[in-house]
């Protein structure tokens, strides 16, 4: 006779297993859709709830945090509160990679469930772990947990902020033990527990919050909030460690009704917390996340309900309803990643400027580049950007700077050469047109790439105009004006190669009102795209213009990008020679040019030679140490 199958929680697993498809799918679509990218913190409350502590803080949102995130926290809490710890139940990727983890260690019998003292004494680490995520991430509105997230980490592939040190050992700790101690992450480690324990005490909590926030803004005294959250953290854990118990919250628990109950003792078997549901009436322990395993498992009908209910569905709607509920409500209202004024953006004379579809708006830290730039521009009185639809917010005074100037002091123009090998004579052609769908930086980027695929457009520039201005500098013999607006119209950029290869949108569109055409020298060209030197030493200003002499030569690798770098040892190594004083370089019609300075008393043209084609250089560092380089150049003389 076969043994009965146990029944099967298809309400838990449902939304567990969604979860794993869902990321499953956002790992295997890069390979189908190399525009994609993959986001795994797009719906992480966590996170949310840290960006959110940043928000009342320091008036700002950590990271790359949005509405959804934040909106997802707060539904978490709120879910603690209203039905029991569903996230952690239904959702949480770790939770239930962990949980798996525990079952194989429980079939090969190497699984221990910790009790007693040492049970309640290593529950404090998580809110040690909670404390020191919450301050460093306040403090610098970067996320903290990305260094150590065993979830952010694996599925990011340890890239981005991950931290090998604080994530490999993490790792290593969640999965190794859970295989050998039941729950061991969400019992101990995991700070998001932790919160929902927090939540869970909300008298207490709400006491202690209400009396930090009269304190603070009614009796006028300074009590950081590292105070407040250290407080609520000790509070939690103190409540949890002598009592394991709910109070008052969470208002859904099992119950079990005694007179249909056989003592099985199946449900406690099948907790997954290892709750000893059966020696209860009502099921108020700390661990208990509504799983409803106990009650889908029970082989005696109505024995285990919710609220002495039947009941057993409600959880798990409830978590695709607030979730959502939670996502639908962020689609409508977004805060500020940075909502920072340095004026009265309230005047009578303040207007706003909203600019969409920034797409260099895409973290804390562009932000906070953004607004110190703001900053600097007189009549700007504050701003606010908002990452997830890539937007800014500006508020001027009309009186000091109008409109267009706003838009043009957000408006980053770009001068970029892009395949320029070094043309020193003849004609430099160029069209100048509008570009629409270009006012970014990194769509101009894109611009320039799409462009940098043709070999014969030697640079790219911009200026503010709506739409942008570009100026394409291009060699008529080897292109021309079609294959630039071909290049300029394609749909999408490839850029990369193997598998770092990726597919970006552009969908840039010339504008045909106002373009231009025309040429120029070489010799201007470069003037507009390479810098010059021009360096006096060795006591230049000392000599009288006649005690002076130029010596000029060719000097075509002036015009080559590559050997700028150069130009600072050369200066160097020509002031061993006393008798040289300045170096120049200009770019003529007849090609680039050196000039030196040099006093005929102290040196001469076949000693300056001698210096220039030295087969090796001598290098002067501010430190006053010495070092010979191999000579880059090489002179016509």
């Amino acid at each position: 006779m076969s043994k009965k199958q146990s029944p099967v929680n298809y309400y838990r697993i449902t939304l567990q297993w969604g979860i794993f498809v869902l990321l499953i799918y956002m790992l295997i679509r890069p390979l189908l859709d190399t525009s994609y990218s993959p986001d795994f913190e797009a719906y992480c409350p966590f996170g949310g709830m840290q960006s959110l502590a940043s928000y009342f803080s320091v008036h700002s949102l950590a990271c790359s945090m949005t509405t959804v995130q934040i909106a997802l926290g707060i539904t978490l809490i709120l879910a603690v509160v209203l039905f029991s710890k569903l996230f952690c139940s239904y959702l949480c990727p770790i939770g239930t990679f962990t949980e798996w983890m525990g079952a194989l260690g429980r079939k090969a019998k190497m699984q221990i469930t910790l009790k007693g003292n040492t049970d309640r004494l290593l529950r404090i680490s998580k809110y040690v772990l909670l404390f020191i995520t919450f301050y460093f991430t306040v403090t610098s509105s970067e996320l903290f947990c990305r260094k150590f997230d065993p979830f952010y980490a694996g599925f990011t592939g340890f890239s981005g902020d991950v931290v090998l040190w604080y994530a490999i050992p993490a790792m290593v700790l969640t999965i190794v033990g859970s295989f050998f101690i039941r729950h061991f992450w969400c019992k101990y480690l995991c700070p998001l527990g932790a919160i929902t324990n927090i939540a869970v005490y909300a008298f207490p909590a709400a006491t202690i919050t209400l009396l930090w926030v009269l304190l603070t803004n009614v009796a006028g005294l300074i009590i950081p909030w590292p105070w407040l959250l250290g407080t609520l953290c000790v509070m939690a854990y103190v409540f949890e460690a002598t009592t394991l118990k709910f109070f008052i919250f969470p208002s859904l628990r099992v119950t079990r009704n005694d007179d249909l109950c056989t003592h099985c003792r199946i449900c406690d078997k099948k907790c997954p917390m290892a709750i000893q549901i059966s020696t209860v009436e009502t099921v108020d322990h700390i661990d208990c996340h509504l799983c409803v395993d106990c009650i889908v498992k029970c082989p005696e009908k109505g024995a285990l309900t919710i609220n002495k209910r039947n009941l057993s569905w409600l959880p798990a709607v409830a978590t695709v309803i607030l979730t959502a509920a939670a996502i639908t409500i962020a689609t409508y209202y977004e805060l500020p990643t940075i909502s920072e004024n340095w004026g009265d953006i309230n005047g009578k004379n303040v207007q706003v400027v909203r600019m969409d579809g920034l797409k260099n708006i895409k973290c804390f830290g562009s932000s906070r580049s953004f607004a110190n730039h703001m900053k600097e521009i007189p009549g700007i009185v504050g701003v606010e950007t908002f990452v997830k639809h890539h937007s800014v917010v500006v508020y001027f005074d009309k009186t000091i700077i109008g409109e267009e100037a706003v838009k043009e002091a957000i408006f980053s123009p770009l001068s970029e050469l892009l395949n320029f090998k070094g043309k020193v004579t003849g004609k430099v052609s160029f069209v100048k047109l509008g570009i629409d769908r270009c006012f970014d930086p990194n769509d101009q980027f894109y611009l320039g790439e799409l462009l940098r695929k043709d070999k014969g457009i030697y640079a790219l520039s911009t200026r503010f105009g709506e739409p942008v201005q570009a100026t394409i500098y291009y060699d008529s013999s080897l292109t021309d004006e079609n294959n630039i607006r071909k290049a300029i119209s394609l749909e999408s950029l490839i850029m990369g190669e193997g598998k770092d290869q990726t597919s970006v949108k552009t969908g840039f569109a010339v504008n045909e009102a106002g373009i231009t055409r025309g040429e120029m020298p070489a010799s201007e060209f470069l003037s507009m795209f390479i810098p010059t030197t021009d360096v006096a030493f060795n006591n230049y200003e000392s000599y009288a213009e006649d005690k002076m002499f130029v010596y000029e030569l060719p000097f075509k690798q002036a015009a080559d990008p590559e050997m700028q770098k150069w130009m600072p040892f050369l200066v160097s190594h020509a002031s061993n020679d006393d008798g040289i004083v300045r170096i120049q370089t200009s770019f003529t019609e007849s090609g680039p040019v050196i000039k030196i300075w040099f006093v005929d008393s102290m040196t001469t043209v076949e000693k300056i030679n001698s210096v220039l084609n030295s087969p090796e250089f001598l290098i002067h560092y501010p430190d006053k140490s010495v070092k010979r380089i191999k000579n880059p150049f090489k002179f016509l003389i």
